[in-house]
């Protein structure tokens, strides 16, 4: 018996539709933000101490919450309409998976845990079934892999960038 994660209904193997890899990565983002709050340097204090000395947890639950809530309403739009929609959920799997290099490359740098490591694994995990199970046979068009993988690179660069705007703003107006 074979198992698929697919996006199509009919198939003779173990059906396992693909929303449920796409709902494990909100369970993961809400380990990721538990993470991030928890444990070690929170994420709020390495962010106050690197990047931007004013970052409260306001800042830190407002954002997450937004995130949150587009996560969960693109995984509903494409449950209900289904077909190329599938590049909605896809872009936020790519944020997380390109957050979590983030994580990996800022504990290589910083020489330091970065919050957020941990669940970052599961990202790649979960990242992992996607590809094996589903990209690799063609079941999403590739043409909403590209746009999937452009469009959640760039939120990621973005969420980032504004970390080091605030870093330069701050930093170089002799502020800590």
């Amino acid at each position: 018996m074979n198992i698929t994660i697919t996006t199509l209904e009919n198939t003779t193997d173990f059906f396992f539709p693909i929303t449920f890899i796409f709902w494990s990565f909100v369970v993961a983002y809400v380990i990721h933000i538990i993470e991030e709050s928890l444990i070690g340097e929170t994420f709020v204090t390495m962010v106050r101490k690197s990047f931007w000395p004013d970052y409260q947890w306001k800042h830190f639950f407002g954002f997450n919450t937004l995130l949150m809530l587009l996560i969960i309403v693109s995984n509903i739009i494409y449950e209900i309409f289904g077909g190329n929609l599938v590049v909605l959920p896809l872009i936020f799997v790519f944020l997380l998976v390109t957050n979590g290099i983030w994580h990996f490359l800022a504990t290589i740098i910083t020489k330091k845990y970065s919050p957020g490591l941990v669940t970052s694994l599961i990202y790649w995990i979960l990242f992992y079934f996607i590809v094996k199970y589903s990209m690799l046979k063609h079941e999403i068009s590739s043409i909403n892999i590209v746009i999937a993988a452009i469009v959640g690179s760039f939120l990621t660069v973005a969420m980032i960038g504004s970390l080091l705007i605030f870093r330069r703003k701050f930093f170089n107006q002799g502020k800590r």
